[in-house]
């Protein structure tokens, strides 16, 4: 089984090893890559826990990723 990656301008491949969790959309991996972009910025931006995971909750929207 193959599984196509499209390529989108900023977003890296996948790892070589990157498999896409069952049932997943072709969009998981682009969705995981912007969302790790986004904790970075609340990491790098507020040094308790508590405001960092806010800002992860407002950054990143519902149950599901975007």
């Amino acid at each position: 089984m193959t599984t196509m990656f499209f390529k989108l301008e900023g977003i890296p491949e996948p790892p070589a090893g990157y498999v896409p969790p069952l049932g997943s959309s072709r969009n998981t991996w682009t969705n995981i890559y912007k969302n790790k972009g986004r904790i970075d910025y609340c990491v790098q931006q507020f040094d308790y826990l508590s405001n960092r995971l806010k800002c992860i909750d407002k950054l990143t929207g519902g149950p599901f990723l975007e």
